[in-house]
């Protein structure tokens, strides 16, 4: 009982039990969730990449977390593989019918084992971030706020459910916040083994997400701010050992896809983009490859980057170039805007983290400590400078899992609200007036918020890839703000195919959906697709065909469903012809 006793009183302990019902969480989701639709192309990358050893397929994603997510698959199992749509032409993204071809030629079984397997060894991405980050606030501002961030990144909406894939972002969410830790450590106290340590980390980062490129610049601010506010007596961090990081960085970047076309020429390069080919791209426009350097001096210069690390930044801005087809708020684009990704994570996060985010922003802004503001500038300067580089790729707006980068250093900037440092804002003019009731609320209301967090997250919980917080009101309002993979992204197949079993009865059946697996794979036959006037039968429709940009389904708004299975599929049972409204 003593040894009991003992244990419970130690901060490692709780730390352990977060981790461990987080990993419980994910790998449940792991199972439980079917493919999404970014996933067919990671599979499609990842089998072509096990097979051939090449990374010049999904180059716009780097190969890191690919490779790692197929090791358990490719060396211990053996699925079926056809390469026969491969292109090399980075236009043609033959990702996709690669990942299609994939799925289609396995059995949906082996797929599933298959997937587990794949998203399990991405797990401990996600629990040495949480692990990382609790270090990384405990470091600032006490246990306390460590436990909070803990909290925070574990019952996260978004980090369960893009954290149960083989997608990158929440790896990068992970590396990033290492990355950041170790350089915050080199700064503190440079020595050559932080130096060493901090470099690594910072070449992984970009090899999990190519918008992780940012760092090399982010870095440089760090360091000038450190340079230039340390005081007298303390290191200063150097500049030989800071570009000794940078170089580490670029050569573990370039390590990772094995020096292929290292130190290519800027001339050799067969570009597609509007801004390095020096054409105009829009929607429709052709492709037209090109290479604005090649009678410039500047095409005789080596590009320090692997040549399909290249390649997948050309590709990447081709993409936002042409812009595609976005939607928020009830309005829909051809392109993106400016603020999808802060209206977006408004209603993706629990309100209970704007609620500490906010109290936390206001403590900083109206508490003038420029030393304080000094250490906090590790966090908030890598956050705003990233979230404003992914905002202003406004050529689509489509999926709020970019900005998920972000979300620890959110996290670790809310958890300062339960510092013992920090005194929260509005406590010293209560104190001043002795309203010692007013401040005994004011210490209650962070701890309401942490709660509410966890609660609302676990409410929809296994449907996290669909959460929206309470801002929305009703769920049936969901829609009106969001769509996509904000609710529906293919995530929902085997709870489908378990309905489709329980129900005999749904006949006939139309369904208009847009699987990641193959529906007749399932098992799952139907009569055609639904009809746009409603008549007698069963209708299943899937969120973004039911709230489409065409309208056809628009008559069914204005029908109860009978069944929503997950978020994201609405099953209508139809009797007779239904008036609806104008």
């Amino acid at each position: 009982m003593e040894f009991v006793y003992r244990l419970l009183k130690t901060r490692n302990f709780y730390v352990a039990v977060l981790l461990f019902i987080q990993a419980v969480l994910l790998a449940y989701l792991s199972w439980a969730t079917s493919p999404n639709r970014t996933e067919i192309g990671h599979l499609g990358a990842t089998a072509y990449f096990w097979h051939t050893g090449k990374f010049d397929v999904f180059h716009v994603n780097p190969p890191l977390i690919r490779i790692i997510a197929g090791a358990p698959v490719f060396l211990f199992c053996n699925p079926q593989y056809n390469n026969k749509s491969y292109s090399p032409l980075p236009e043609q993204r033959c990702e996709w019918p690669l990942g299609n071809t994939f799925v289609s030629i396995n059995n949906v079984d082996d797929i599933r084992y298959y997937l587990f397997l794949a998203r399990l060894v991405c797990i401990p991405f996600v629990l040495a971030g949480g692990y990382v980050g609790y270090r990384f606030a405990l470091e600032l501002y006490g246990y306390q706020s460590g436990f909070v961030f803990l909290i925070l990144w574990t019952f996260s909406p978004s980090i369960l459910g893009w954290g149960a894939t083989i997608c990158p972002d929440v790896a990068a969410a992970s590396l990033g916040i290492i990355g950041l830790y170790t350089f915050w450590h080199w700064l503190k106290k440079p020595n050559w083994q932080k130096t060493v340590t901090a470099g690594i980390c910072l070449g992984l980062m970009p090899l999990t997400k190519i918008t992780w490129i940012i760092a090399f610049p982010i870095w440089l601010s760090l360091w000038l701010i450190e340079r230039i506010f340390n005081k007298p007596n303390e290191t200063k961090p150097s500049l030989g050992q800071f570009v000794a990081i940078l170089l580490i960085g670029l050569y573990v970047i370039n390590a990772g896809y094995f020096f292929e076309g290292s130190f290519r020429l800027l001339n050799q390069y067969r570009f597609i983009s509007g801004v390095l080919t020096d054409y105009i791209v829009t929607k429709n426009s052709p492709v037209e490859p090109g290479n604005r350097f090649r009678d410039s001096w500047l095409g005789y210069v080596p590009v320090p980057f692997p040549a399909e690390f290249v390649q997948g930044i050309d590709t990447q801005k081709r993409d936002f170039e042409r812009g595609m087809e976005s939607f928020a708020c009830g309005i829909w684009s051809d392109r993106g805007w400016w603020w999808y990704y802060g209206y977006a994570l408004l209603f993706k996060e629990p309100v209970g983290v704007w609620g500490l985010f906010l109290m936390a922003l206001l403590t900083t802004c109206f508490k003038k400590n420029k030393l304080q503001l000094h250490n906090e500038s590790i966090i908030l300067l890598p956050l705003i400078i990233f979230f404003v580089f992914v905002s202003s790729q406004t050529g689509i707006s489509a999926h709020p899992r970019y900005v998920i980068p972000v979300l620890p250093m959110i996290f670790i900037f809310s958890s300062k609200i339960f510092s013992r440092k920090v005194k929260i804002f509005g406590t010293k003019i209560l104190q001043k007036n002795r309203s010692i009731k007013m401040i005994q609320i004011l210490r209650i209301v962070p701890k309401i918020f942490l709660v509410w967090s966890v609660i609302s997250s676990l409410s929809v919980y296994p449907h996290s890839l669909s959460y929206f917080n309470e801002i929305i009101g009703n769920t049936i309002n969901e829609p009106k703000y969001l769509l996509g993979s904000c609710i529906d992204w293919g995530q929902d197949e085997y709870e489908l195919r378990d309905w489709f079993r329980q129900h005999p009865e749904a006949k006939p059946l139309y369904i208009s959906y847009s699987p990641s697996i193959p529906l007749g794979n399932l098992g799952i036959q139907s009569n055609g697709v639904v009809p746009e006037t409603p008549t007698t039968g069963w209708m299943i429709i899937g969120v973004n065909e039911l709230y489409g940009r065409d309208g056809k389904y628009v008559k069914y708004h204005n029908i109860r469903p009978v069944k929503k299975i997950g978020k994201s599929v609405c099953v209508f049972c139809v009797k007779g012809q239904v008036k609806t409204k104008r």
